[in-house]
């Protein structure tokens, strides 16, 4: 094998240069591939909005009908109420004497 003929230290650099490229090599492809990802969701994006702007005008929606639909600002998650403790039914039974 040629890394037994080469010195060890050498061995190792040449190691960490190939490893150091191809890292670079993936960093550029990574960045690429996010560029290429985001216009496409713009894209993707604008062609939904116009479906949805045609479908509102097709069935005449208006803000009311979709409200429930829509996300609004400052919307809070729902969180089950914690129930507070029942009172029980049955009648206490009175320690005063009663007038006679």
């Amino acid at each position: 094998m040629a890394t037994e003929k080469l010195d060890p230290r050498a061995a190792l650099a040449k190691m960490e240069a190939e490893e150091k490229a191809v890292r670079e090599a993936a960093d550029k492809l990574t960045e690429e591939n996010d560029k290429k990802r985001k216009e496409l969701l713009n894209s993707l994006r604008e062609a939904d909005l116009a479906d949805v702007l045609e479908k509102v005008k097709l069935h005449g929606f208006t803000a009311t009908d979709l409200r429930g639909a829509l996300k609004t600002k400052g919307a809070k998650k729902a969180t089950p109420r914690k129930s507070s403790p029942r009172k029980t039914t049955a009648r206490k039974t009175s320690t005063r004497k009663k007038p006679a």
